[in-house]
Parts: C-alpha cells; structure tokens; sequence
C-alpha cells in the first residue's frame, strides 16, 4: 500500500512516461502499449495481486490464496492428476491432465503402499509441480518436475505434445496420457524415454553424483526453499538432501536431523525447514538459502505430552515470526511456537486428523481422517465443523485452499477429491481422482507463494500486430519497500501457442533487450519484504524496437523522413509502420507533427 505522498509522485513519474509513449509510439499502439489503469491491469491475469486495494496500481493480496492448478498424487497407479479448481457451474472443477510419475509399463499397484507409490507433491512460485515416488519396491525415491506454463520441445514439432483431456469430460482416460517407457530397460527413466512434454525431467534422489544411491529409502517429504530449490527427505536414511529445481541434481546431502524420519516438510520465510515425523519430535534445518552443508544448523523439539504428528502447515504471528502447525493424533493438531519453543494444543472440540493446512488469515485447516472438515482461527476457536461429503468419505490424506480460497479434501478410500466453500464449510462437489489420492502436501503452491515467499505476478501477453515484430524496452515504476522487490521478465513468439515453448529472459527496467515474434508475453512478479510490506507496481510499459519516424532507416530523422510521411497522408500503415508514431492505425498530420518533436538536427536538418 502507498502513503498519499506516495500517490503523488506516481503522478509526477507517469505524465513523462505517457508523454514519451506519446512522442515515440503512441499509446493505442498496436505493438506498444503503456499499463496503469484498471481496465489495463485487467488485460493481464492476476496471481495473487491486485487493484482494488489500491486502484490503479498493483499490490499482493492482503489475503493469499493459491494457484488454480491442484497436483494430486495417485499412490495406487504412479501418476500426477492436474486439476482446474475452477467452478464450471454444478461441477467444483474439472481434471484437465494426468502424467505418469514412472514407467507406465507397470501396471497399477491400486495399493497406496507398494510400488512406486507417489505421494508428495509441491508447487514453487512458478506454478510448476514437483511430485515425489516414495517407491517401496526397493528403488530410490525419485523426483519430477511438471511444467505448467512451458513445455520442452522434444520432438521440435512447435507444439506442446503434453496430456489432455481431448473429449473434454472433465476426466482424464489412458488414452489421453503419453506413455513413460524403460527403451533400454535399465530402470532409470532418461530424458529420450519421456513423451511427455510437460514433463521437464525425472531424477533419483540423490542423483548419485558424489554420494552412492540410496535405494529403499522411501522418499516421504519434500518441500521448496527460499531460494526456489527442494529439499526431500528419505525416511529411513533419517536424512534431507537439497536439490536443484533446474535439473534435479543434488547439491547437499544427507543432513540428517535428530530424531526425525522425515514426513513432511515446509520452509519459512528465514529459510528454516521444519519436518514432521511421524512420532513425536517436531525436526529443525536452519539456512537452507545456503548451498554449504557446514552452514546447515539440526535440531529437534519433543511433544510428546500432545502425541504423535502426521501432516504439516505453518503460519505467521503477527511480528511475522513462524508458527508451526502438526496433524495430530491425539488433537486436532498442535501449535509449535518458534519465538517460545513451546507447543500448545487447541482447546476446542478433537478431530483425528491426519492432515493440516492454514489459509491466507491464518486460520487452520483439519482434515478429518473420516472425512469433512474443520476450520479454527489462529487463536484455536473452531469456526466451523462440516461432514463428509457423499462419495468422498474416508482416510483423508489432505486438506488444501485454491486460489478462491475454497478448501479441497483428498481422499484416499473413495479415489477422490471434495471441495468445501472457504468462508462457510459448504459442500461444492466432489470429482475423481486416479487410484488412491495421497497428497497432504502443498498441492496448491500457497505455502510456497504465502508462507517461504510472500510473492505474486501479473502476466500479459500483447499482440505486435505483424510476425516478427521487434521488441526491446520494459519500463515501470513502482514503489519498492527496503528487502521487496519487482522484477520482470518476458519471452516472445509468432503464434500465443508458441509463448510456451519459449524461456523467460529477465530484463531491466528501461534498458534494451532483443526479442522477436508477433506476441510478447510480460511477467512482473512483486515480492514482499521478509516483514511482509509489499512494492506496489503503477504502471507497465511495453515497448516495440521499431524506430518510429525514421522512415528511410538512416539512423536520423530529418525532413527526408517528415516529407515521406507527408506525402503518405491518408494511407493505411502496416503494423509497426515508422510513419504512424501515433499508432491510430493511419497516417495524418498528427504522425507528421509526432515526427517533427522528433527530428534528430535543428530545423529537421538533414
């Protein structure tokens, strides 16, 4: 949020801004175009930011929510479900893809506890998926990335060759999966060996680089850093490694906690990892920002007085300082403050409870092992207690918010997923999954958006009117909080299909960058400062390279240029044409009077 002051130098900043738009380009130009009301911030798609706090700027939201997208892991048939939380009238969603997490040669298990029996997934602040096999065949525990907004052009085709639902019913058929299979049969999945294109890589946990493989191991917790890095825990090794969110490899490890096999897993805004164990020690990894083992900093905490835990969620007092929620056995779940290293229990009603989350107010979220839910405020009064929904009742594995703040049930007896309305606890629907759901995990990406990373993004894509079309400057202004920050990056193609295809490239404000293609595709991402002050964004201005008014391209303008746009008086330009400065979609006498500002010489000299 901005002071009154604040507002005014917004004002000041943005009339040269406009004003340059105006003398170089235009405003209504097709390939340029200057952001900063409403209706312009509206162009783009908003995650977890706005305008209403503020009009006509942007803000993160005082409320964070999750993506739209829900990683549901299927432990009885190796695979990924992707889920649109969307509401599409009577339906709560609808699953809009599914990929293998192993070899779809071997058939399903329809057992959470056998085989390759992925069950934690995790979504950075990208939006792409991380999804973990616990693998009780006696394999490594194995990690995959799922890219959500780009895809790797394995067969250089120019299209994403990715799961779908092509019939559009909602649900996810074999037929509608790529294949995943061993073609050298040495059990390793290789990068030739994946056809789906979503998938960006496959990797064994750890890689084996430096360290032996630890096979047998199950791979029970996982979670994403401060520095957008993972950290997976195997459970008998008693042990995290930290791995690469590029490619997989592992950068750290074993680092093993005392008195922990990791369960589970988050990261606080300090970079602190907390993990569950499924007993009763509450485990501790200080500055996992850091790539040196000698700075990691293990310790444990016991509450056993308040039983064992399960599931994990954390949260933030009021100062921002962390605090750490535990599904538990013996209560609904047990409070772990950081600041006193004391534990407490809630003294509302006890649900069994497996899996716990928070929301964006702090509130805790209970999934009950027998089904429905329950929602306590941060200071443990419970707000509200629902019951099962039909269809989906029994061993909860999971409790999660979208981005509507609407709540999502996992439930591994009935293979399927229930949604519950985030304000009142009423039912929404529910929709089926693969076989046996088991994921209590940051399926929705708000911890790693809200929790580790108080981060949102706006994300535009403008047409340059003609193929090919040059871009090179961003310009913004924004007011940024000592330890926020703004950045922006942008990618560029000839078809909105192509944008995917394409890596963002950072880019500077105001400094030229090369880029090419029909469509730009601009992501500004505003992050808060670790004491939760968020940058606020007043405008965006998205600029074409054309060198508008030097019509003959001799690096000048002068007459030479001002008499051929005179004489064009009345035609109609081409996009990005260097006579129509004023980007109307015509030339006249204003491109000409736009031009003369322009001149390079006294007089237009030439």
């Amino acid at each position: 949020m901005t002071s009154r002051s604040d507002r005014s130098m917004r004002a000041l900043r943005l009339a040269p801004v406009a004003l340059g738009l105006a003398m170089t380009f235009g405003t209504a130009s097709a390939a340029s175009k200057l952001y900063t009301f409403d209706a312009d911030f509206d162009l783009g798609t908003l995650t977890n930011v706005n305008h209403t706090v503020v009009t006509n700027q942007l803000q993160l939201n005082v409320i964070g929510s999750g993506f739209p997208l829900l990683w549901i892991a299927n432990a009885g048939d190796h695979t990924l479900s992707k889920f649109d939380t969307t509401q599409i009238g009577a339906s709560p969603g609808r699953e809009v893809a599914r990929y293998y997490t192993w070899f779809s040669t071997e058939g399903p298990t329809n057992y959470a506890w056998s085989g390759p029996a992925p069950s934690r997934t995790a979504v950075d602040t990208e939006g792409n998926a991380y999804v973990l096999n616990r693998h009780f065949d006696g394999r490594s525990a194995l990690l995959m990335k799922v890219l959500a907004n780009s895809f790797i052009d394995r067969n250089n085709n120019g299209v994403v060759d990715s799961s779908a639902d092509a019939n559009n019913n909602g649900a996810i058929s074999a037929s509608e999966m790529k294949p995943l299979a061993d073609l050298n049969g040495d059990g390793i999945i290789q990068q030739n060996e994946i056809q789906d294109e979503r998938i960006a890589w496959a990797v064994r946990v750890p890689d084996g680089v430096g360290a032996p493989l630890r096979n047998g191991q199950l791979g029970r917790s996982m979670c994403i850093g401060t520095d957008g890095n993972l950290w997976v825990g195997l459970y008998y090794d008693n042990a995290y490694y930290k791995v690469s969110a590029a490619d997989g490899h592992t950068i750290a490890g074993p680092i093993g906690v005392p008195n922990v096999a990791p369960y589970g897993c988050l990261i606080d805004k300090d970079g602190t990892l907390w993990s569950a164990s499924l007993g009763s020690y509450l485990g501790k990894i200080t500055n996992t920002q850091s790539n040196n083992p000698a700075a990691y900093v293990a310790s444990s905490y016991y509450h056993g007085n308040f039983g064992s835990n399960y599931g994990i969620a954390l949260g933030r007092a009021a100062d921002q300082h962390t605090l750490v929620y535990l599904g538990g056995t013996s209560y609904s779940y047990i409070r772990f403050d950081s600041a006193t290293n004391a534990f407490t229990v809630p003294a509302a009603a006890y649900y069994s409870a497996n899996s716990v989350n928070t929301d964006g107010s702090g509130n805790i979220l209970v999934s009950k092992s027998g089904g429905g839910i329950a929602k306590f405020s941060p200071s443990g009064a419970l707000i509200f207690n629902t019951a099962a929904q039909g269809g989906a009742a029994g061993d909860s594995r999971g409790i999660m918010p979208d981005a509507n703040s609407d709540l999502w049930q996992v439930s591994l007896a009935s293979n399927s997923i229930a949604k519950f309305n985030g304000v009142s606890g009423a039912a929404l629907g529910v929709l089926p999954t693969g076989n046996s759901p088991y994921t209590y995990s940051d399926a929705s990406g708000f911890a790693a958006a809200n929790i580790t990373v108080q981060t949102g993004t706006w994300t535009v894509v403008q047409d340059g009117g003609a193929a090919g079309t040059p871009w090179g400057k961003v310009t913004w202004n924004a007011s940024v909080p000592s330890g926020a920050s703004v950045g922006v990056k942008v990618r560029a193609a000839d078809t909105v299909a192509a944008l995917q295809g394409q890596s963002f490239a950072d880019v500077s404000n105001g400094v030229s960058f090369n880029a090419a293609g029909k469509y730009i595709e601009a992501q500004v991402r505003l992050t808060a400062s670790t004491d939760g002050k968020s940058p606020a964004v007043f405008d965006v201005a998205i600029a074409s390279a054309t060198n508008y008014c030097d019509v003959n391209a001799d690096g000048a303008v002068d007459l030479t240029d001002i008499n051929l746009i005179r004489t064009a008086i009345g035609q109609t330009p081409a996009a990005n044409d260097p006579r129509d400065p004023t980007g109307d979609g015509k030339i006249t006498i204003n491109d000409v009077r736009a031009c003369t500002l322009k001149c390079t010489k006294t007089n237009c000299a030439p």
